[in-house]
C-alpha cells in the first residue's frame, strides 16, 4: 500500500490510564478485527463474496463449453488445510481466517476532525497524539496504507476481473497451458488483491476518519520516542489532564514534542490547534 512521508499520523485518545501508558511504555495496540468498532472491519466473508461472483459468471456464461464458469471455479480450487471437523479449507476461505488473526492498528492523517474528537477522544475531553513516519518502522508490522472508502465490498468486481485475467493465460480448450511461474505470479496477485480489499477497505460511511492503518500480529508494538511529535490537548480537556500530560512529556526523551491546544476556529464549525508556550507556562506558575 502507498503512503506519504511526509505526512503526520494522529491517534485520538480518551484521557485514560492507557493513554498515559502509550506515552510512558512507548506502545501502541494492535486490536483483533473483532474488537475494532466498525463490525464489518476486515470481517466481510470473503468466500461468500466468491460464491455471489461464481453465481454470477454462471448465470452469464454463454459458452457451450462453460469456459468462463471454469475459470471462476478455478480461483478457489487450492486447498489450504481442514477445519476442526474435518472439512476443507480452500484458498478464500484460509484468507479470511488469516486477516482474523491480524493485529490492526488505526492511525488518521487529519488531528482537527470534530468528529473524530468526540467519537474516540471523549467528546472533546481527551487528546490527539501526533506521530511522524518513523511510526511505520515499528517492529513486526507488515502492511501500512490509507484505507479505501467505498459505497460496497469491491470484492465481486475483483472476482470478476482476476476470472478474466486468468483467462487471458489458461486457455486449455486451445492448448494453451500456464508456466509454474504464471501460475505462481497469478497467486501472489489473487492473494495480494484480497488482503488489500480486507485489511484496507470500509464504508464510505467511515470517511471522515482518513484513517491510515498499520497491521503485524496482535497485541502492543514498541515506538522510538522520536516517532511521538506532537501531543494536542483537546477544547474541553480538563486542567487536571493538562497537567498530567505535561507531566509525562517532561521526560527528557520527549523534549522535542510540541504541545498544542485544540481551538474553535471563530465563525466556523471547524477546530484547529495552536502551539502552547510551555516556557510561558512555568515562568506564570
Amino acid at each position: 500500500m502507498s503512503n506519504d512521508h511526509g505526512l503526520n499520523y494522529y491517534k485520538y485518545r480518551g484521557c485514560f490510564n492507557r493513554t498515559w501508558d502509550i506515552i510512558t511504555n512507548r506502545e501502541l495496540y494492535f486490536s483483533l478485527p473483532q474488537n475494532l468498532n466498525d463490525p464489518l472491519d476486515v470481517s466481510i466473508d470473503i468466500q461468500s463474496e466468491y460464491e455471489r461472483a461464481k453465481v454470477h459468471v454462471y448465470n452469464t456464461d454463454t459458452h457451450p463449453e462453460g469456459r468462463r464458469s471454469f475459470l471462476v471455479t478455478m480461483l478457489d480450487s487450492i486447498r489450504k488445510g481442514g477445519d476442526e471437523n474435518g472439512k476443507d479449507i480452500y484458498l478464500n476461505r484460509a484468507l479470511y481466517l488469516f486477516m482474523q488473526t491480524r493485529g490492526v492498528l488505526s492511525l488518521s492523517k487529519t488531528a482537527h476532525d470534530a468528529l473524530l474528537w468526540s467519537h474516540y477522544a471523549d467528546g472533546h475531553r481527551g487528546v490527539c497524539l501526533g506521530f511522524n513516519s518513523e511510526i511505520l518502522q515499528i517492529d513486526g508490522v507488515t502492511g501500512t496504507g490509507d484505507v479505501k472508502y467505498l459505497p460496497n465490498p469491491p470484492y465481486m468486481e475483483k472476482f470478476l476481473e482476476l476470472t478474466d485475467e486468468f483467462g487471458e493465460f489458461c486457455r486449455p480448450w486451445d492448448g494453451l497451458h500456464f508456466t509454474e511461474e504464471q501460475g505462481k505470479n497469478f497467486y501472489n496477485k489473487q492473494v495480494d488483491a484480497m488482503l488489500e480489499i480486507g485489511l484496507y477497505t470500509k464504508s464510505e460511511d467511515w470517511r471522515y476518519e482518513k484513517e491510515f492503518r498499520l497491521t503485524s500480529a496482535p497485541g502492543n508494538r514498541s515506538f522510538p520516542s522520536t516517532a511521538l511529535v506532537e501531543v494536542i490537548i483537546g477544547a474541553k480537556t480538563s486542567q487536571a489532564d493538562e497537567g498530567k500530560v505535561r507531566e509525562l512529556l517532561s521526560n527528557p526523551d520527549y523534549a522535542h514534542v510540541r504541545l498544542k491546544k485544540a481551538f474553535n476556529i471563530p465563525g466556523t464549525f471547524s477546530f484547529g490547534s495552536r502551539l502552547i508556550d510551555l516556557q510561558k507556562l512555568e515562568n506564570q506558575k
